[in-house]
């Protein structure tokens, strides 16, 4: 005799609820995911970034380090070793209005090799307040993650399609951070965050 809808879905509860449980862990994943993309707000700050340059078999013969000392984004300057691989590094900012990342241009100095380092105000961003803070005053921080996945033969032969991905997260929100070639091809340099742009400062020289 049939039991009917009912009946079936008495004898068959534990197997509907196995079933039917990773649908619903999954859809609320899905959720958590997705709800702080349309409830916080973007980014409302820039950000100025130390982006590490591809690699170049010309070696360095300076060595250059960017920090921020009373609102603005300074570079020291000194020789760089005779042995040894120095690595080189770029400026970026991450322009909020736009998502956008593009280069700050900066000249390095020749210096001698026995000469005194010297520190330098990056002039391209001189009429901008920075705070060397690691979260932004609207809350996001720089993060960097892995994605993507090596599969089987990626496993077998150490040919794994992991990649770093740097991005700025509030809340659960992520805003990738997308650098232009070459330095996001085939995979993303590392790169730091230097400062927040908090203001207008005043000008060097003003």
């Amino acid at each position: 005799m049939a039991t009917g809808h009912g009946g079936f879905i008495r004898d068959n509860a534990f197997l509907l609820a196995a079933m039917s449980l990773p649908v619903v862990v999954a859809a609320f994943f899905l959720l958590a995911s997705v709800i702080p993309q349309w409830t916080v707000p973007a980014p409302a700050h820039d950000l100025v970034l130390r982006v590490a340059r591809p690699y170049d078999t010309t070696p360095s013969k300076v060595v250059v380090d960017f920090n921020v000392r009373d609102g603005r984004v300074e570079a020291t300057v000194r020789p760089a070793p005779t042995s040894g691989y120095v690595q080189p590094w770029a400026l970026f900012l991450f322009d909020h209005d736009t998502g956008s990342v593009r280069e700050i241009p900066f000249e390095v100095p020749d210096m001698a090799e026995d000469e005194a380092p010297r520190t330098i105000v990056v002039d391209a961003l001189s009429g901008q307040r920075v705070s060397a803070q690691a979260a932004a005053p609207d809350g996001y921080a720089l993060q960097t993650r892995t994605t993507g996945s090596s599969g089987l033969v990626g496993d077998l032969f150490g040919m794994g399609r992991y990649r770093q991905n740097a991005a700025l997260v509030n809340r659960g929100r992520f805003v990738s951070l997308d650098l232009p070639s070459p330095y996001g091809d085939p995979y993303q340099s590392p790169i730091y965050a230097v400062g927040w742009v908090v203001g207008e400062g005043q000008r060097s020289g003003g």
